[in-house]
């Protein structure tokens, strides 16, 4: 009986973890709502934009936002050189241009004329992601594409 227990709990919290609305998530990170406020606060405040687009039944996206962009110096980073937005990749309002074929993919925006910096897809491990984001951000400040 105990077993039964534990293997109801285990798929239980495995079906909440892969299933789960990643939305939670990147509010408590303080991330935007929508494409078009992102858009526009990047803007106001002359940084990048950071998409982060994924689907609600990916492991990867989980894992990426999980063990990824849930880092406290990673999110701090993120905060202060970007304006970051998560994305439902069939469910949100974005640009189709950026609509990737795989997920999850981070797509980083020059918001003055929206057009594409750099994309990373798939899972980072934290130390590759803060080098990704510290190139990026170089990027966006040298105005290169």
């Amino acid at each position: 009986m105990k077993i039964l227990k534990k293997l109801l709990l285990l798929g239980v919290f495995t079906a909440t973890f892969l299933y789960a609305s990643p939305s939670e998530l990147f509010q408590s990170l303080g991330y935007s709502a929508t494409y078009k406020e992102t858009l526009n606060k990047a803007l106001k405040n002359k940084k990048p934009m950071m998409l982060v687009i994924s689907e609600k039944t990916c492991p990867w996206c989980r894992k990426l936002e999980n063990q990824t962009l849930k880092r406290k110096n990673i999110n701090q980073f993120v905060q202060d050189n970007f304006i970051a937005v998560g994305l439902e990749k069939n469910d949100d309002v974005y640009p189709k241009k950026f609509t990737p074929q795989v997920v999850p993919t981070v797509v980083f925006v020059n918001p003055n004329d929206e057009s594409i910096i750099y994309q990373s897809y798939g899972y980072k491990p934290k130390k590759e992601f803060i080098e990704i984001l510290t190139e990026v951000n170089k990027m966006f400040k040298s105005g290169a594409k």
